[in-house]
């Protein structure tokens, strides 16, 4: 077996490294799968550079993984189901890349997930019903993307949730009543960035905690 592994030029040895900050270091090209081979990562810092194709399926070999920041880059195609090995993952930030596809069933193994940002990419499909299991969520970020379906009921299992971002997708339907048991002050987030359900097509009536802060909804097909 290799005690090492090289990426990008650089050496790191596979039983000590546990931390690989490299974000904003000019990486190009693709993720090497060879990343798979840290199996002692803890933390994996690489936002903020140009790496390109797609999230190799290695990184599900990371099952130490806690926190994992890929945000800000170019990378595409789907998001692999193996993320749903990193069961200690606290932290999984996908911002601003080019992913497409719908989001993996297997997200619902995450189940110490405290942070998902998913916001700002070209994902589809629905909200799959796993991601409502993950009770430990208290940041949501969907928003910026191509998202289908409606809510479910089931949002009122996320208790600790206190941020919830879905604007400017292609939701629908009436919101569950559910959704003011959560601990999220919409008019805080309205203030602070903007309305967090706008530009969907969510239909009337509106839950009496967010009908102030639903913003523009296209209610064409609304009965």
């Amino acid at each position: 077996h290799p005690t090492e592994v090289t990426l990008w030029g650089e050496v790191y040895s596979i039983d000590n490294t546990t931390h690989l900050d490299l974000r904003e270091n000019n990486l190009v090209g693709s993720m090497p799968p060879d990343i798979g081979n840290l199996i002692n990562l803890i933390q994996l810092k690489l936002e903020g550079n140009y790496l390109t194709g797609v999230i190799p399926p290695e990184i599900g070999n990371l099952t130490k993984l806690e926190n994992l920041d890929l945000y800000d880059n170019q990378l595409s195609g789907s998001i692999p189901p193996e993320i749903g090995n990193l069961v200690n993952l606290e932290r999984l930030d996908l911002e601003g890349n080019e992913l497409s596809g719908s989001i993996p069933t297997e997200i619902g193994n995450l189940v110490n997930l405290e942070k998902l940002y998913l916001n700002d990419n070209d994902l589809t499909g629905n909200i799959p019903p796993e991601l409502y299991s993950l009770i430990n969520l208290e940041k949501l970020y969907l928003n910026n993307n191509q998202f289908t379906g409606s809510i479910s009921e089931n949002i009122e299992n996320l208790t600790n949730l206190n941020w919830l971002s879905l604007s400017n997708n292609q939701f629908k339907g009436e919101i569950p009543e559910k959704i003011c048991d959560l601990n999220v002050d919409w008019s805080y987030i309205t203030l602070t960035t903007s309305y967090s359900l706008s530009n969907n097509q969510f239909c009337p009536p509106y839950p009496i905690c967010i009908e102030t802060y639903i913003g523009f909804q296209d209610t064409t097909n609304c009965d």
